[in-house]
This record gives structure tokens, C-alpha cells and sequence, in this order.
């Protein structure tokens, strides 16, 4: 019998240091999650140099409302870092125009084998995530809600698509780097695996052919953690306005309990090719909200703002049980006003100037925004 999830939750926000006259990025702070210790990692100096903070672990909380007050704590904490360096912070999924190295030479080096870990590519890409963990202690059960959960993610990337810009250019897509991030080994879509047996059997043979250094070097947009009871969903851009981080922290924490509430009752949603749902995922990258997503059910495209609220009807009775409405209706808002994206995008054709976007973020990180 399957046992029924804690649907406690954490999240890793990913944090960049600016320059507060130029805009240009000094640093990035990555924070990383384990059950031992909570990694806070300060790269510097176009990525050459880096330092490593090691502090206690980071208490799993069990309602968005525990961790607004722990978020608001943190975001706290890395401004007063930054400031005692001279720096601001801003969250986004990528910086709007610093550049640090080469990105195509990066690329390269990873396809020879030079750089084998996030950890080598990531200073050069420049592009930056929210991580939220959800709970789920039973490993088959994580893996089922992993497979099904994966047609969903394109739904949640049109919501939190924050990286518009990428080297001072509009790129044209809403998030740049859920495209920056598919050159990443083991990212994207996953496949579906059906049991633990299975997705611990795939870890194991990556691990004893090389494949991969370390069982935690798996990226994709939703994976069950090889190590923690949680499901890990890596799809969103880092946001920079934090009732917009705790809106989809609340959508998925009520995500788990639907899907679980359904295989309690021996129910499922239908399960679908990957290839069909990384052709929502490319739209939702491509123009955020302001696309048609396949319902592959009725074989047709609908507004993405439809089915996203779609998705709020169904999970809304959950969220209402783990006491986050409140925070899950953010993303009402989100649909009538805009993404961050949006946001990036309107102030960089009013001024043409990725410095303008920046303050823009800083302002919108801090709060006054």
C-alpha cells in the first residue's frame, strides 16, 4: 500500500550580484539542499573563483505560509552579503546583458569532456532556476507522480518564464534558459519510468559507465531526488517577486496532492508520449503565455492561459486543504498582467537599454517593484 505523502516543502533560489552603477553581474550565489547541511556557493571573478558556505539544513516546512516567512529570511540574508560587498541582488532566470567567457566555447569544451558537471557550466551560461522539493517519502509513488506530473511542467514554464534577454538581445523567447539549459546534460523532459526500481536501476548504470560523477548530476525539469524524499520540480525560471515564488510553490505542492489523491482512489491522469510533451514545453519557452498549448486528450490547441486555468480548477480543492488559496491565486494575476518575462520586456522596449531591465529586477527582488 502506498503511504501517503508529507507534501513538506523547501526550495533553492539561485541569486546574482550586480554591480550597482554598471548593472554588470559580479557574482552569483547558488544555494543547494541536503538533509545534512544547506551548500551556499558564491562564484566571483567571471566565474574563476568561488567559495563554499556550509550551514546547518534548511527545516522542511509543511505550508507555504512557514516558508514565505523563512524566504522573506533568506532574501534578507543575501542582500545583507551582497551590500557588505558593495553589490545588489536581483532574481531572474538569466542576466539581462553581462557575458562572462565564451557560451559557444563553454559548449565545446563540454562535448569533449573538459567540463563534466553543472557546477563547470553554469558560470559561463549564466542562467539561474527556482527548485522547488515537495515531499514524498514512498519512492514508487514519487516516480508515479513524476511521470504524470511531466505534462504539466510546460503549464508551469508559460507562468514563470523570467529570462526574455541573454547578452543585452531580446531572444525571442519568454525563458532563454529553458533552452540555455537543454545543453546541459540530463536536462529537459524526462522519460517515464513507472517504478523506482526502474529510475534507480538508470542512476546505477550511469553511474558505473561513467556517465555521470555523482547520482545527484541529473537536471531535468522534474526529477525524484536520488538521495532526499522529495519530488524536485526544476522548471521554473528564478522570479524575482516573491509572492510569484510562493504562487508556484502552492501550485505544486497541491500538483502532488491531487495526483496522489487520484492513484489513492486507483485513478491517474493519462500519461503522454515525451515527444508530444516537449512540443509544449518548446511553445511555452517560445512565447510563455501568449501561445496555444496541445490538449493532447481532445487533439487540439488551446489558449495556454485557458489551460493553466484549467489546472488551478483542478488542484484549487487541494490548495484549499493545505491552506495555500491565498498564495495559489497569485497566479490569477499572473495570467491577467503578465510573467516576469513580460515585465523584462515591456521596460526594455520602452528604454532599449538591458541596464533599465536590471534595475527593473533589482527593484522587483527587493520588494519595490
Amino acid at each position: 500500500m502506498l503511504r501517503a505523502p508529507s507534501l513538506t516543502l523547501a526550495l533553492e533560489e539561485e541569486y546574482q550580484f550586480v554591480d550597482p552603477v554598471t548593472r554588470s553581474l559580479e557574482g552569483i550565489l547558488l544555494q543547494r539542499l541536503t538533509a545534512e547541511e544547506t551548500l551556499w556557493r558564491t562564484i566571483t571573478d567571471r566565474g574563476h573563483n568561488r567559495t563554499d558556505e556550509v550551514g546547518p539544513p534548511v527545516p522542511r516546512v509543511a505550508r507555504v505560509a512557514d516558508l514565505e516567512e523563512l524566504l522573506a529570511e533568506q532574501r534578507a540574508r543575501v542582500a545583507q552579503h551582497a551590500a557588505a560587498r558593495g553589490w545588489q541582488v536581483l532574481v531572474a532566470g538569466t542576466h539581462p546583458f553581462t557575458i562572462w567567457g565564451d557560451p559557444e566555447e563553454v559548449l565545446v569544451e563540454r562535448f569533449r569532456g573538459t567540463l563534466r558537471t553543472l557546477d563547470d557550466i553554469i558560470p559561463h551560461l549564466l542562467f539561474f532556476s527556482l527548485n522547488v522539493q515537495v515531499g514524498v517519502e514512498d519512492r514508487n509513488l514519487a516516480v508515479d507522480i513524476m511521470d504524470v506530473s511531466r505534462y504539466m511542467m510546460p503549464h508551469v514554464l508559460a507562468v514563470a518564464a523570467s529570462s526574455p534577454l541573454w547578452q543585452g538581445e531580446n531572444t525571442g523567447l519568454k525563458s532563454f534558459r529553458a533552452t540555455l539549459m537543454e545543453n546541459v546534460p540530463r536536462s529537459g523532459m524526462p522519460d517515464r519510468f513507472r517504478s523506482w526500481s526502474a529510475y534507480r536501476q538508470y542512476v546505477d548504470s550511469m553511474l558505473r559507465t561513467n556517465s555521470m560523477a555523482d547520482e545527484t548530476h541529473i537536471w531535468w525539469d522534474v526529477r525524484v531526488h536520488p538521495r532526499l524524499p522529495v519530488l524536485e520540480f526544476r522548471i521554473c525560471d528564478a522570479n524575482p517577486r516573491q509572492e510569484d515564488v510562493l504562487a508556484l510553490v502552492a501550485l505544486f505542492q497541491s500538483l502532488v496532492a491531487w495526483l496522489w489523491d487520484l492513484r489513492r482512489r486507483n485513478l491517474t491522469f493519462r500519461l503522454y508520449h515525451g515527444d508530444l510533451i516537449k512540443e509544449n514545453r518548446w511553445r511555452a519557452a517560445r512565447y510563455g503565455l501568449d501561445t496555444n498549448l496541445v490538449d493532447f486528450g481532445k487533439r487540439e490547441e488551446l489558449a495556454a492561459r485557458s489551460l493553466v486555468r484549467e489546472l488551478l480548477h483542478l488542484v484549487m480543492p487541494y490548495a484549499q486543504e493545505l491552506e495555500c488559496v491565498r498564495y495559489l491565486e497569485r497566479i490569477y494575476t499572473v495570467l491577467e498582467r503578465g510573467t516576469s518575462a513580460d515585465r523584462q520586456l515591456e521596460v526594455f522596449s520602452a528604454t532599449s537599454s538591458p541596464q533599465a531591465v536590471v534595475e527593473h529586477l533589482i527593484q522587483e527582488t527587493s520588494g519595490d517593484g
